[in-house]
């Protein structure tokens, strides 16, 4: 689905069904034209080659899959790839949405593959104020672009929320559960840390103000942009090595529950072993063995080995070994 829009000076924003007027619009530098598409197909992408004059190899790039953000630089336009996340707190997954947007001085195509909030309420606010786009497509692109940054705090909000809860499991209980919560978190955190930097990379193009296509007002917004996704990034970095730290705590924990554990078992293992010694000495039949003829030997054997368990136990107690 192809939706157009084109805006002339002080003039309302107009959504226009006929697209072979394209060419004939953004050859008037006084009008601003807008085109989103979700899903489209190759039909439809060599129409919008044809009459936006895009590159074969930017056309070839929208089908490609897996691509990471990025800005490529053509002749009189830019090819820009970003990527919005989306979270889920019962999975602990982090999906991307992808946003293909080429961007020239006076036009703007938007391509995803699914139908996008954010361009849909973009739109709407457009359509009741397009003052703004009578500096050219860079307002709108920051618009764009600001809203689809804006959709990392919350993703990053909520996993801040299960690292603190992580964290807490772990120092507490070292649970199977919490390790599996943590590794979910720490691949969440290793997707949004590919996205997050090459975008940094990308507004740091973007902001060149050797660029011909954009004003230096558009550039300032642009710059608060790159300030998000800075913060963005380090938020991410942050919360990498806090899991880090967290796995290295879990280590910690689970290797002294296992050494109490080996403590405890050594003290029973010595405990019923003391026992043994005695028990054993005196079950191997030789004839002439002191003691064997002594009236009370039984009971005072059962009293020796009931002493030496009592004070083994009192003694392994004292140390804090059971």
């Amino acid at each position: 689905m192809l939706n157009l829009y084109y805006h002339e000076k002080d003039k309302p924003l107009v959504k226009c069904d006929d697209l072979t007027r394209i060419s004939e619009l953004i050859a008037d530098h006084s009008i601003t034209v807008w085109l989103d598409s979700t899903d489209p197909d190759r039909g439809e992408m060599d129409l919008l080659a044809t009459e936006f004059g895009l590159h074969p190899l930017a056309i070839d790039d929208y089908f490609s899959a897996h691509r990471r953000p990025k800005v490529e630089v053509y002749p009189g336009y830019y090819f820009i790839v970003a990527h919005s996340p989306t979270f889920s707190p019962v999975t602990q997954e982090v999906g991307v949405s992808e946003l293909d947007i080429f961007v020239g001085q006076n036009f703007l195509v938007t391509l995803h593959r699914e139908p996008s909030e954010i361009l849909t309420r973009i739109a709407d606010c457009w359509l009741k104020d397009p003052k703004m786009l009578d500096d050219g497509a860079g307002m709108l692109l920051y618009d764009i672009l600001d809203a689809l940054i804006d959709s990392y705090f919350p993703v990053l909000d909520q996993i801040e929320d299960l690292l603190d809860d992580v964290e807490d499991n772990i120092f507490t209980q070292g649970s199977k559960e919490s390790a599996e919560s943590a590794f979910k978190l720490k691949r969440g955190l290793l997707v949004l840390w590919k996205m997050a930097t090459p975008m940094r990379d990308m507004f740091n193009t973007l902001v060149r103000r050797d660029q011909p296509l954009f004003t230096d007002r558009t550039i300032t917004y642009l710059r608060d942009i790159y300030d998000h996704v800075l913060r963005i990034v380090d938020s991410v970095d942050t919360y990498r090595d806090i899991l880090t730290s967290a796995f290295d705590a879990y280590l910690s924990v689970i290797s002294n529950r296992m050494n109490g554990v080996m403590k405890t078992l050594t003290a029973i293992t010595t405990v019923l072993v003391s026992s043994q010694i005695i028990s054993g000495i005196y079950g191997m039949n030789f004839k002439y063995m002191p003691g064997l003829g002594w009236r009370y030997g039984y009971p005072a054997t059962i009293v020796l080995m009931i002493a030496i368990v009592v004070g083994l136990l009192f003694y392994f107690r004292k140390i804090k070994w059971l």
